[in-house]
């Protein structure tokens, strides 16, 4: 009987496999990409999406795992301001994987500069950056300077909190998250899915991408380079540890949620917004941790003056 169920169970999993590399290549006939694959290394691309015209550019850094498809309301109502770009990361979205090796936020701002002076979009840029992509979105006006005029962040990580956040809350939650993903049979939750026996996975659709994407976001959700990209910036987070760098006089504006329940998070925010002589602090007071998906309008009032700002 063991060995019986040994067989079975081998059985299930190979077909499982089989079923989940199928099913990959028919999203990726089914589902292509909504902006333009640009090369950023030989043959590797990575997925800009961008609309409107104007400067400065607003360039936006979505969160850990996080695509195009959340952000693209925002892009939408900030199109008549200026241009607006967001982009996925490598192994994001519709990106490419980022070559092997441990995935890093030096790496991850290499891509970026590489991704924006290829695209042909001139600086100097806005960057404004959710969570992880706060983390980038510093490090980049950090190392490149005299390409950014300004800088948003939308709730976003403290490159420290790893060392500073209670373990359970921290570096304790997020390896429990990556080890559950880890977990997951993707074969077996695509036809869970197909049965419609995921509510999590149609509200997180339901939630983060406009309808017209909503089978794109879904496939995107259930695709192995998604669930790989997940688990190694999760790990990222996890064991990212740093101190954010000074930016002088750039203007700089932190949108924080005041939801969060996290009793340290207003003070790291604090710190981040001390990084600028040239600073302001909001509380978006009807958000959770997803700002711009809870309260857009805060996200996009903080740009839109962030831009005036930078013109004047």
């Amino acid at each position: 009987l063991l060995i019986r169920a040994l067989l079975v169970a081998a059985a299930a999993g190979a077909g499982s496999s089989f079923y989940q590399r199928v099913s990959d290549a028919r999203d990726r006939r089914r589902f292509p990409a909504p902006g333009r694959l640009v090369p950023v290394d030989g043959d590797r691309r990575l997925h800009l999406y961008e609309a409107g015209i104007g400067t400065p550019p607003v360039v936006i850094v979505p969160a850990l795992n996080g695509n195009i498809l959340e952000w693209l309301h925002i892009v939408r109502e900030l199109q008549h301001d200026t241009q607006v770009i967001v982009y996925d990361r490598a192994g994001v979205g519709w990106s490419d994987p980022p070559p092997r090796g441990r995935l890093t936020i030096a790496a991850m701002t290499a891509d970026l500069c590489a991704l924006l002076e290829a695209s042909g979009v001139e600086p100097p840029y806005i960057m404004a950056g959710h969570s992880l992509g706060g983390v980038v979105a510093r490090r980049f006006a950090a190392d490149y300077p005299k390409q950014v005029c300004g800088l948003v962040l939308v709730d976003s990580s403290h490159d420290d909190q790893a060392e500073r956040l209670p373990w359970r809350q921290g570096t304790g939650a997020n390896l429990q998250f990556a080890l559950r993903r880890q977990a997951r049979v993707l074969g077996a939750r695509r036809v869970a899915a197909a049965l419609g026996l995921t509510p999590d996975l149609e509200a997180s659709v339901a939630e983060d991408a406009p309808p017209e994407y909503a089978d794109a976001a879904r496939a995107i959700s259930l695709s192995t380079q998604s669930r790989r990209t997940t688990v190694a910036e999760v790990l990222l987070a996890a064991r990212h540890r740093n101190q954010p760098p000074d930016l002088g006089s750039l203007p700089l504006t932190v949108l924080t949620s005041a939801s969060s329940v996290l009793a340290v998070w207003p003070q790291l925010q604090d710190e981040l917004a001390a990084l600028s002589t040239a600073s302001q602090h909001v509380y978006a007071d009807h958000a959770g941790h997803n700002v711009h998906l809870d309260e857009p309008e805060a996200v996009v009032k903080a740009l839109r003056d962030m831009i005036s700002q930078c013109r004047s």
